[in-house]
């Protein structure tokens, strides 16, 4: 911070004259160097013109004016020169304690005095401003680079507008706001100013100087490699402002990073508008798969009781219509899924929240699929407590059959299923294990994306990529975790593991 305070007061002293030129002017500082440069002089010259002589003397204040004129410049070089050659001609000359320019002799310590008083005081006031435009160059450089150093991490348009925003008012003392084309049209990023800058603006939007300037306000085309991205205008708050080039240099770093963020907010765009392609696609993928093969059942069940209705026994009806009824379930809940899905891609489900017993809604949930199980073994273990929990209850049944399904389809008829609920902590920890085909190491994570499935070599059958993904967005608004881990039971199979905070028992009356 004290560098930059250093910087800014700086560069608010910004010299207004060119390198080449020379400033006559003296100021307060320059007047007393000016002063003391005299006397110091004085001093030593009365000191060395009694061992020496006047010759001596007269070195001595040349020296002065010489010193005078590398530290204070030319100005002061003059005064000292006028001071000294006063002070020379009136104790020095003789006769002394009186001005007397009668020959030339008495002539040429003036001339002498103010000679040398020019050479030095041009010399050393072009150095002086050289190193003075130097030191300037040397602060805006650092300026721009601290800028850049600042702008690296911005990536995203607005991350880009806060970063130069704090950074023009921390470096340079002043406020900037930043207008961008949409379409034909200049627009505000962020905040609209309260000042009116439309005509500044558009005018520095179609100058042919990229610079813009008024009594109050600097305007800067924003110029990005193909085309204008926009304006800047720079509002001053200091006496002496900066310098144009300075300020040119500063909006090109300026346009580089506004470049880069709409160009980082055009990638995004343009990879959200995949996404959606993406999920268009594999949403209609899911139908006509997930779909055809209940379809499939129920028209082939129903044809079969039309045409042949008085061929079949009561048993072969009943198991007809008992197929006609699973496929009906099993395409409700791919519709519900789907539904689901639809929430949740539309910002989350609007929960509606009741106090639920888990293993009274674990015993619905495993009562649902128990027909589906075949002659799987589905067992349900806790450890005896009446955890409750907060959900909807129809979104938590839901959760819990979807992951029962992905057991029951993933395992093979004979194996066992296990349903585990405890209390961990505050929390309730669900576990729901089976037997069966397993998840490769590598997509444990990846299976609670949207339609993602998992790439098996050996045959098995195809969920809809749905179930684990709803889990995961409830679970999640819920403030809780789900996680897929591997094994499940003994050396196979899975093993999907829900946290859920624990409800405040209801008190009783």
């Amino acid at each position: 911070m004290i560098g930059t305070h250093r910087r800014m007061a700086a560069i608010s002293n910004l010299s207004p004259w060119r390198i080449s030129s020379l400033a006559f002017r003296i100021g307060p500082r320059e007047l007393l160097l000016t002063i003391l440069t005299i006397a110091v002089s004085t001093a030593i010259a009365f000191i060395v013109s009694e061992a020496y002589g006047e010759v001596a003397a007269a070195l001595i204040f040349v020296l002065g004016i010489t010193v005078a004129g590398a530290l204070g410049g030319l100005a002061a070089a003059l005064v000292t020169a006028l001071g000294a050659f006063l002070i020379y001609n009136f104790y020095m000359v003789e006769p002394v304690l009186t001005l007397r320019i009668a020959t030339g002799k008495d002539l040429a310590p003036l001339i002498i005095f103010n000679l040398c008083a020019v050479v030095a005081g041009v010399l050393a006031g072009r150095l002086k401003d050289h190193a003075e435009a130097d030191r300037q160059s040397n602060l805006q450089l650092a300026m721009l680079l601290e800028l850049s150093q600042s702008l690296q991490l911005a990536a995203r348009l607005q991350d880009v507008v806060r970063t130069v925003t704090a950074a023009t008012y921390r470096l340079l003392g002043a406020e900037i706001t930043l207008f961008r084309l949409a379409g034909d049209e200049l627009v505000p990023i962020g905040p609209a100013p309260t000042f009116d800058w439309r005509g500044l603006a558009n005018t520095a939007r179609f100058a042919e100087t990229p610079l813009i300037r008024n009594e109050a306000f600097t305007a800067r085309r924003l110029q990005g490699s193909m085309e204008t991205l926009g304006v800047m205008i720079l509002q001053e708050f200091r006496p002496v402002r900066l310098e144009a080039s300075f300020l040119i240099a500063f909006g090109n770093l300026v346009a580089l990073a506004l470049e880069r963020g709409m160009l980082s907010e055009e990638i995004a765009e343009r990879r959200a508008a995949a996404r959606v392609e993406e999920l268009k696609t594999a949403l209609l993928s899911s139908v006509s798969h997930d779909f055809r093969t209940p379809l499939a059942a129920i028209s082939a069940s129903a044809s079969s009781l039309i045409d042949y209705n008085d061929q079949l026994d009561e048993a072969t009806s009943a198991g007809l219509l008992r197929s006609i009824v699973d496929e009906c379930g099993r395409l409700n809940r791919y519709t519900a899924n789907l539904l689901e899905m639809s929430r949740l891609e539309a910002g989350g489900p609007t929960l509606r929240l009741q106090t639920l017993s888990v293993s009274e809604m674990l015993a619905a949930a495993v009562q649902r699929v128990r027909g589906r199980a075949e002659s799987r073994s589905l067992v349900r273990t806790d450890d005896g407590a009446d955890l409750l929990v907060s959900a909807d209850p129809a979104l938590f049944e839901l959760v819990l059959v979807n992951v029962l399904d992905n057991a029951i389809l993933y395992s093979e008829d004979g194996t066992r299923i296990a349903v585990e609920s405890e209390q961990v902590g505050g929390q309730c920890r669900i576990t729901i294990a089976d037997e069966g085909h397993g998840i490769p190491e590598p997509d444990l994570e990846l299976v609670f994306g949207r339609f993602y499935r998992v790439n098996r070599v050996e045959p098995s059958p195809r969920g809809s990529g749905l179930g684990l993904a709803i889990a995961h967005g409830f679970v999640e608004a819920l403030n809780g975790t789900i996680e897929a881990r591997t094994p499940g039971i003994g050396d196979a199979g899975t093993r999907i593991i829900i946290h859920l905070p624990l409800a405040a028992p209801m008190a009783t009356t």
